[in-house]
């Protein structure tokens, strides 16, 4: 192994490492608080487990089975499937789901280190780990018990190996990528155009000559991968449903968010989503849940219903996708780990310094930062590099706006967003040491 080589696994291990601790301090003392978070799609997500796990995964296929059920749509199946999985092996434990989740995270940041590598200074791609393993937004997430954090890494994996492929034009590249863009939707719905939006960016990275082999192999390998969900959904409920279900519904109530004066006449919870669906349709049997009965006649309705509105006023909703896309830039006021007594005094000195880094995570600071990272990039003419590491939050600001937006949602955003504030930080170190520099020679 040579030496520039040994170097970059024991910093990758370095970054690996430190979002690791961060994390396991935080689960440390996070203890029962995360069970109140998102408590019934929680239990959603582990009785559809059980049934996974009694019915073995053939029953996913089947018309008869418990799983042929609507109310069971609203989420892919990939994370039920991750718990089972958990489940046969650790029993039901939240402390395996939990460590799980906190080691893919950490190696989250690892791939963070290895794209920001791929593309940019070895310094800045050590500041950018760094960034992602400290952050108190990824941080408190993946303590969670739901899959937000985890669908990220394979985002995360696509971009990494786009940057391969464009340092290296090679077709196997490529196809990993889509792949990973694929893998992603079994976990969260979200990244389901991700592998169509990037065909945007291959027209600057490849000749032209590769452009369209490389747009197929991108295309056709997501497709495979998201397939089977299709696959099986058409199966057991005879209907076309790419991934899951639940657009329509976040789609109607996102509109509601907006719509504060009511003149649309379209609610912001799911309660009053049924309540007004009951009402309107003459179905009192609609109230009650979502996806039931006609659950996917239902998300349809939503849907025409959301494309009424957007047609009759496209300025209005304009404005809403861009106050969306421009909440997508500020940072989760997420919690950060204690500076107080701690679990126990082994950990004082480490939580009190990571608790007041934390503390700087802002979006004033942020914001700043992450601005100034794009303009010196594009002044030194790092233009691909700045089109690969924009193109995930690109998507979600321009996608993701017109659906509904939540923090955890989009995660992916900040991964991304962090190395460019790293590319600031670690000029205005190399300023300010050059600045002293001269002022001692002087």
């Amino acid at each position: 192994m040579t030496r520039n080589r040994s170097r970059l696994v024991l910093f990758g291990l370095m970054v690996f490492l430190a979002a690791l601790g961060v994390r396991l301090l935080l689960r440390q003392e996070a203890g029962a608080d995360v069970w109140k978070v998102q408590t019934g799609v929680v239990n959603d997500y582990w009785n559809t487990a059980r049934l996974i796990l009694a019915g073995g995964p053939g029953s996913l296929f089947n018309p008869a089975s418990p799983l042929a059920d609507t109310n069971l749509l609203g989420h892919p199946p990939g994370y039920p499937i991750l718990l089972a999985l958990i489940f046969r092996f650790f029993g039901e434990s939240s402390t395996a789901i939990q460590l799980l989740q906190i080691t893919l995270d950490a190696l989250a940041a690892l791939i963070v280190f290895l794209i920001a590598k791929e593309l940019l200074a070895t310094s800045t791609a050590i500041v950018s780990g760094l960034l992602v393993a400290l952050s108190p937004q990824f941080t408190w997430n993946s303590v969670l018990l739901l899959p937000d954090t985890l669908s990220v890494v394979p985002i995360l994996l696509a971009t990494y190996f786009l940057a391969k492929a464009y340092k290296n034009p090679r077709v196997e590249f490529i196809i990993v990528a889509g792949a990973c863009a694929g893998l992603s939707c079994w976990l969260r719905a979200n990244a389901l155009l991700l592998a169509p939006f990037m065909l945007l960016v291959l027209p600057l990275l490849f000749r032209r000559g590769q452009r369209l082999r490389f747009a197929a192999a991108l295309l056709g390998s997501a497709i495979v991968v998201i397939a089977p969900m299709t696959v099986r959904n058409w199966i057991v409920f005879h209907r076309f449903v790419p991934v899951s279900l639940g657009a329509g519904q976040t789609m109607l109530e996102g509109i509601g968010d907006y719509d504060p004066e009511r003149r649309f006449g379209i609610p912001n919870t799911d309660i009053e989503l049924m309540k007004m669906e009951a009402e309107e349709l003459n179905r009192p049997d609609y109230y009650g849940t979502l996806w039931q009965p006609e659950g996917i006649k239902r998300d349809r309705m939503r849907i025409s219903r959301w494309l009424g509105i957007v047609r009759a006023h496209p300025a209005w909703f304009l404005g809403v996708m861009i106050q969306r896309g421009a909440s997508m830039l500020r940072l989760e006021r997420a919690r950060r780990i204690s500076t107080g007594p701690p679990v126990t005094y082994l950990t004082l000195v480490p939580r009190f310094v990571i608790g007041k880094i934390q503390n700087l995570f802002i979006t004033a600071i942020d914001l700043p930062l992450i601005l100034l990272g794009a303009f010196l990039l594009f002044r030194r003419g790092k233009t691909h590099a700045l089109a690969i590491l924009l193109i995930v939050p690109a998507y979600f600001v321009c996608i993701q706006s017109a659906v509904h937006t939540e923090y955890r949602y989009v995660l992916a955003v900040h991964y991304f967003l962090f190395i460019l504030a790293a590319v600031s930080l670690t000029w205005a170190a190399k300023r300010f040491w050059q600045i002293r520099t001269r002022k001692a020679v002087a």
